[in-house]
């Protein structure tokens, strides 16, 4: 098959995904922009889309484009036959929510055009060869092949100790993804699946675009577009075959719906809140950190007087999460990880605690000076020029997750300043898109 034969299988692997969660998410998502829709079409097929793999391996049958196609296209029929809500209204109350617009159009459309510039590049990166990451062929991409070359999911990915570095206790969502896609085209191509990650990049810049404008204004929804598609610590051709680039899209969905959720009283919110929990789950084992994080914030910050809603927006985001977990244990056991020496944590073992946490907060530091000292100086004059914003309330989510990074680093079993050196850059990169929106939210005078 040729390059452009498999390219085309994963963009309709892609599309079909896009096209069954467009049919699922439609109760969740109406009164959203059309770009919002499109970023969370793409986010639940992807997990619709995972769950059909894992319907065709346990029914024994190999996973093919056009099986996937007719498991997509029966939870479409059947999620358009369950929504009776009336798509005329929908429109209407839509319509209702987004304030008209008298902004200048030019500064907004240039911005627009450097994030389209910006993805643009990525996307020939990306492409231009076939996926080489550490985490790509460690883990990420050798799971992924491995189910889409032998049709199951085999128990020694998750008890042979030869296979330890494979990290079995990572979720599934990328690894099934990349299987799904490939099972489009009959065959692994590693250079057409990196197709995966600009699409996950595009319906990411889609989402902070299309909140923004619909929430603040033109000129934000620009301004937060250009800067999160400029992030080149993130969208580059070595986070291609990671889980990276896809998380953050989960963060910046999770995000929106958590402000659309402290601003409005709907039932969608509150169904985006679940899509978006077990989205970020289901990707990386941070996701549920940022999840916990998230709930303690609508716990803090939710309307007085409603504690049926808050309660069941904390049902909405926890019990994804709970559930993900529950399904992972049921199918694989317990998974031990020899990344984190939990023995730092017993009582014989505090005084080694300090001098640790201090030399990671050190090498923190000189991270952010060396590298960071112009963004965190830009980002600081850009809180005293601005008035306090829709997304505020979660501004305490990114350095709290910062922190926790932090203190996983100081039980690290290696070295601490080779798993910063190795990881850091990398994780804290993913939240850039989900802060430029809760940032580009503030209020300019």
């Amino acid at each position: 098959m040729s390059l452009l034969a498999a390219l085309a299988s994963v963009l309709a692997g892609l599309a079909s995904a896009s096209a069954v969660g467009w049919a699922v998410s439609r109760a969740a998502t109406w009164g959203l922009t059309l770009r919002e829709r499109i970023a969370w079409a793409l986010a639940c097929g992807l997990n619709i889309q995972a769950f059909g793999l894992l319907v065709l391996l346990s029914l024994r049958a190999r996973p093919s484009g056009w099986r996937l196609l007719l498991f997509d296209f029966a939870v479409a029929a059947l999620a358009l036959a369950m929504d009776r809500s009336r798509s005329r209204a929908r429109a209407a109350r839509a319509a209702e929510s987004r304030p008209a617009s008298r902004e200048s159009w030019l500064v907004p459309t240039l911005l627009y055009g450097v994030a389209a510039l910006a993805w643009s590049i990525f996307l020939g990166e990306a492409l231009a060869d076939s996926m080489w990451a550490t985490d790509f062929l460690a883990f990420w991409g050798y799971k992924g092949k491995v189910i889409a070359l032998t049709a199951e999911i085999p128990r020694r990915l998750f008890q042979d100790p030869v296979l330890y570095f494979a990290h079995r206790e990572y979720p599934m969502l990328v690894p099934l993804s990349l299987a799904a896609l490939a099972a489009f085209g009959g065959r692994w191509n590693d250079q057409a699946l990196a197709l995966f990650y600009p699409a996950c990049a595009l319906a990411t810049l889609l989402a902070v675009s299309g909140f923004l404008e619909r929430r603040v204004s033109r000129r934000a929804a620009a301004t937060a577009t250009a800067l999160a598609a400029l992030c080149a610590f993130l969208y580059r051709p070595a986070n291609a075959g990671t889980a990276e680039i896809p998380f953050a899209l989960a963060l910046v969905l999770a995000c929106s719906a958590a402000i659309d959720f402290l601003k409005e009283d709907r039932t969608s919110s509150a169904l985006r809140l679940a899509l978006a929990s077990l989205f970020c789950a289901s990707l990386k084992q941070e996701g549920a950190l940022f999840v916990f994080l998230l709930a303690v914030v609508l716990a803090i910050h939710a309307r007085r007087g409603d504690a049926r809603r808050l309660r069941g927006a904390l049902g909405a985001l926890l019990l994804p999460v709970v559930a993900h977990w529950i399904a992972l244990y049921l199918a694989r056991g317990n998974q031990t990880r020899r990344d984190f020496d939990f023995t730092l944590l017993e009582p014989r073992r505090w005084a080694e605690l300090p001098a640790l946490f201090g030399l990671v907060l050190g090498r923190f530091a000189r991270i952010g000076w060396t590298e960071a000292l112009v963004p965190i100086l830009a980002i600081a004059v850009f809180f005293l020029v601005t008035r306090r914003g829709i997304g505020d309330a979660l501004l305490p989510v990114f350095p709290v997750q910062i922190l926790v990074y932090a203190i996983a680093f100081t039980v690290s079993s290696f070295d601490p300043l080779y798993a910063i050196d190795g990881a850091f850059r990398r994780i804290a990169m993913t939240m850039f898109p989900a802060f430029t929106l809760v940032l580009c939210a503030r209020e300019i005078p």
